[in-house]
């Protein structure tokens, strides 16, 4: 039970987590977009209307297939008008549920759900779903567990991102006489071995895998290992043997390798979706893949080709195991059209709109009835989509659990788990480490 938070430590806590506000959880990078216009202020009444104040942190492209759907439901009805503000950071977003100038609804990144709740500025839907009878089951399991903290819900995902996929370049593995990607994380290992060539100067001109690129993942790996972060009940699992193994397979390919080898040919190999991108210039063979990535250069034509990411040879039932990352729709405490904002929230959640705004974002939709939608499977425009698509059925789908002090726990899984890839600890000092740096932190929370 988590004490009523006053405003003093309200405001102690958003001036803290004002530096925190940015991390995306493993999000994959790639969920900004925006150019609305409207702002958090006035009596929120427009012309007879409810007007509802939508900020959001998209840019660019996700930012106007937000508008496109936000004018969509304007038209739809006569009684709210909702006005969107793209381009809002989460430092922006925090100032203003913090202030005295909070707007009705909000998307943002889900892991700022959990300390933002902590501090009295997030409204619990609880009481919202009760009363509309919504039935939280339609949402996609992983994704919905994302927006609880403390078994309370205090938002709703709009869409989900998602890393369940190995990429691989078709090209190298023909040329290494690789017949079919591996299934197994054991057959991934050797296949890397394959695809891995030296320059003749100490160093290498392509590698097969690097478990780390383009970032160290403390959420996918455990996950492909069956893995956890707490018992639910306050108790960290990081130690447990399926993080460790999850970072002692990372480990492996820089003791096969060499540390340094891998980390000379990382600088000079060039970044993700840029010209040098080392998944399609040949000299990287296969990495971990998110759905927003390389939609134009995968499928049958494609460079680059799509399978099941590996499992553990010992775990077929971790078969078609995945990370989700949602963004997330939430209600500001200090929201002036708390109703209005529900009613909208619920138009991003029916079946046609999930669709329209997967088509259109490139995202996948969190309703588990529209996985199976002609209008979604058999559209031409989500075929890039269609493995992801089918993924997002998958029962081993997972994601890091939110909590007051999730940033933290995320910081010290990185820490820890760069030094043990780096061989400068193991990887079960590695997780010792973390449990010891963060349990204080969870049962401080779970006092509360």
């Amino acid at each position: 039970m988590r004490r009523k938070t006053t405003h003093k430590t309200m405001t102690a806590l958003l001036a803290t987590m004002l530096a925190a506000a940015g991390l995306s959880a493993c999000s994959g990078g790639k969920d900004a977009g925006g150019t609305g216009t409207g702002a958090a202020s006035g009596d929120g009444k427009a012309g007879g209307k409810v007007t509802v104040q939508l900020w959001n942190h998209y840019t660019g492209d996700k930012a106007a297939v937000l508008d496109e759907m936000v004018s969509a439901f304007n038209t739809s009805q006569n009684e709210i008008t909702v006005k969107a503000l793209s381009n809002q950071d989460p430092q922006k977003q925090l100032t203003a549920i913090s202030g005295g100038s909070a707007p009705d609804l909000m998307f943002t990144f889900w892991n700022n759900i959990g300390p933002w709740s902590e501090a009295g500025a997030v409204l619990s839907l609880d009481d919202f779903v009760k009363q509309a009878s919504f039935d939280t089951k339609k949402i996609i399991p992983a994704a919905l567990e994302r927006m609880k903290v403390d078994g309370k819900v205090y938002g709703f995902p709009i869409s989900m991102s998602m890393a369940s996929r190995l990429y691989y370049n078709k090209k190298m593995f023909q040329d290494a006489g690789i017949s079919k990607p591996p299934e197994t994380l054991e057959e991934m290992f050797e296949v890397s071995k394959k695809l891995t060539k030296k320059d003749g100067k100490n160093g290498y001109e392509q590698v097969g895998f690097i478990p780390d690129y383009p970032w160290i993942d403390n959420v996918f790996w455990p996950i492909i290992f069956g893995g956890s972060w707490d018992d639910g009940k306050g108790k960290l699992t990081a130690a447990q043997k399926a993080n460790v193994d999850a970072i002692a397979y990372q480990a492996s390919y820089y003791k096969e390798f060499g540390s340094e080898g891998i980390s000379k040919f990382k600088s000079g190999m060039g970044k993700a979706d840029t010209p040098q991108d080392p998944l399609v210039t040949g000299k990287l063979g296969m990495m971990i893949g998110w759905e927003n990535m390389y939609n134009d250069k995968r499928g049958e034509g494609g460079a680059i080709g799509v399978a099941p990411f590996p499992y553990p040879k010992d775990r077929p039932e971790l078969k078609n195991a995945g990370m989700v990352s949602p963004v997330a729709m939430f209600i500001p405490a200090k929201a002036k059209n708390k109703e209005a904002a529900w009613k909208v929230m619920q138009y991003f959640l029916s079946e046609d709109v999930q669709i329209e705004y997967a088509t259109k974002a490139k995202t996948i939709p969190v309703l588990l009835s529209a996985l199976d939608n002609p209008k979604l499977t058999k559209n031409e425009a989500t075929k890039s989509l269609s493995e992801f698509i089918e993924s997002a059925k998958s029962p081993n789908l997972n994601g890091f659990p939110n909590s007051v002090y999730i940033n933290e726990y995320l910081q010290a899984l990185n820490e820890e788990t760069e030094k043990a890839l780096k061989g400068q600890i193991t990887p079960q000092q590695a997780m010792d480490n973390v449990v010891a740096k963060i349990q204080p932190k969870a049962d401080k929370a779970n006092k509360k």
